[in-house]
């Protein structure tokens, strides 16, 4: 059993982080959210959104067009449809705009480590190089299961929550992280 001690001060902890990073020039961090094909191995990117840390848009929803077609089980979560890609540029031409934005900056997540792999995972099947990917993700999930405080005891961690005023569209997420991140900042 987690001792309240323990959870206050990962609230804390997590308020804490919230508020250094909206301390930081929002030209010098980015929130990124991403939609696919679906979660495994072969699944693509297929939508890119992009902010700086004051929510000014970077990537508006930019599409991607996939090498294979959307599963009906993706679309029915984003309601991102095969038509709405066929014209889209493949995925290396948004892969070049977001390394582009994103070089040098903080790159916050809500589920880093999914959208990072991801987007590496589609990148692999392009005919280029491997490419490099910012040193610091941060993922507002992870400390936002912390600031909520729920205790998983089976996994032995927070138990993650829902984004809160998503939308599923990749742009959406990203201001509803803003606006989590906020809450997070005002609330320790």
């Amino acid at each position: 059993m987690i001792c309240d001690d323990f959870i206050t001060e990962a609230r804390r902890n997590a308020s804490a982080w919230a508020r250094n990073l909206l301390d930081i020039p929002a030209h010098h961090w980015i929130i990124l959210d991403t939609e696919t094909t679906g979660l495994d191995e072969s699944a693509e990117v297929i939508q890119i959104g992009v902010t700086d840390g004051a929510g000014m848009v970077l990537m508006d929803n930019t599409p991607c067009k996939p090498l294979r077609p959307i599963p009906a089980e993706a679309t029915a979560i984003h309601h991102i449809t095969n038509e709405m890609v066929q014209n889209a540029a493949p995925f290396q031409s948004a892969w070049d705009t977001l390394t582009r934005i994103a070089d040098g900056k903080i790159v916050v997540v809500f589920n880093a480590a999914y959208d990072r792999r991801l987007l590496i995972q589609s990148a692999s099947r392009l005919p280029m190089p491997e490419p490099l990917l910012p040193v610091r993700w941060e993922c507002a999930m992870l400390k936002h299961a912390e600031w909520v405080g729920e205790w998983n005891d089976y996994r032995s961690s927070f138990r993650w929550q829902k984004l809160q005023g998503g939308d599923h569209s990749a742009l959406g997420d990203c201001i509803a992280t803003l606006e989590t991140i906020k809450k997070m900042a005002a609330n320790g």
